[in-house]
């Protein structure tokens, strides 16, 4: 089954024009899949699922995460994470990440076995204030010189949540920017200490099409094993100036019912602060994508301990 489909922009991003994700076959699925394989970032428009349908058909790209994003999974739905500035009847947080600017980063690069695929589904969203940009590294890896691509070459990093000192010159007047500002302290050591630094490959490469993507975050990593601080420092910013170029970035202007997809091995992500006065939520869900359709960072490492007791208890 082919979509008709249309590109989001000059170098990346595809729009799928006719689907329904609550109501598609096993041959659309498919389709789907294979687009998101070829392109790292795919937008739906005009989505209206259930809860549980958006869960069943996240649920078919992988095994889904159970995110706590500074709070607890919901009762009903734990494969949802719920984003938003909006407040209930009680006063408490309807959702997380509030509505700061977020810097440019990749999700869960500071876990032992990372989820790669998010899903966004944009229930309530302000088109004109708030936009998220993404940039390929996919793309950037493409375009890097050769002498660039041997330096990275089988180099690992390291990666630590929170982190105080991560190397990207970026981040110097930035550490107050990350999503960090969403939670208590309480909440920050909370994470921290169920996430110890790990160790990621620099480079992924997708087991079906060959691609290859650089894989790191300015936030979190902090260490280039192997390199001494300063070295390291230089070429995670020589990479950085070089994927920041705007032919390696696109920025999504939300409307509502939008379902955005972003494979979190292949894109760094971003948001733009916005005021309060906008609403805004959103669900997500956070896939430990297939393997064998997607390059991912420590397939063979175990599921966190959370999804295994999820998993044993469905």
């Amino acid at each position: 089954m082919a979509f008709k489909t249309r590109p989001l922009g000059e170098n990346f991003g595809l729009e799928i024009l006719d689907a329904d994700i609550a109501n598609i076959d096993d041959a659309g699925f498919e389709a789907i899949r294979d687009c998101w394989q070829q392109d790292p970032l795919l937008l739906i428009r005009r989505q209206n699922p259930t809860n549980e349908e958006f869960i069943d058909f996240s649920r078919r790209f992988g095994t889904l995460d159970i995110v706590l994003g500074g709070q607890d999974p919901d009762e009903r739905y734990p494969e949802l994470l719920f984003i938003s500035n909006l407040l209930k009847n009680d006063g408490s947080v309807a959702g997380g990440l509030g509505n700061a600017e977020l810097v440019w980063h990749t999700d869960q690069i500071y876990r032992e076995k990372p989820a790669s695929g998010s899903i966004f589904y944009g229930v309530e969203m302000p088109n004109d204030v708030g936009h998220t940009s993404f940039c390929n590294m996919a793309l950037a890896y493409d375009t890097l010189p050769e002498d660039r691509k041997a330096q990275v070459e089988g180099k690992r990093t390291s990666c630590r949540y929170g982190a105080d000192n991560p190397l990207s010159s970026y981040m110097k007047n930035n550490l107050g920017k990350t999503y960090r500002r969403g939670l208590s302290e309480e909440q920050v050591k909370k994470v921290e200490n169920r996430t110890p630094a790990v160790g990621h490959e620099m480079t992924l490469e997708n087991p079906v099409t060959g691609q290859r993507t650089l894989y790191f975050s300015p936030n979190h990593t902090t260490e280039i094993e192997g390199l001494v601080e300063e070295d390291g420092r230089t070429l995670i910013d020589a990479l950085l100036d070089h994927a920041l170029q705007p032919q390696h970035i696109h920025t999504h202007h939300w409307r509502n019912g939008d379902v955005i997809f972003w494979d979190n091995a292949r894109l760094l992500h971003r948001r733009d602060k916005f005021p309060d006065t906008h609403p805004r939520y959103a669900k997500r869900t956070t896939i430990f994508l297939d393997p064998a359709h997607f390059a991912v960072p420590d397939p063979d490492r175990p599921y966190p301990e959370l999804v295994q007791e999820y998993l044993r208890a469905s």
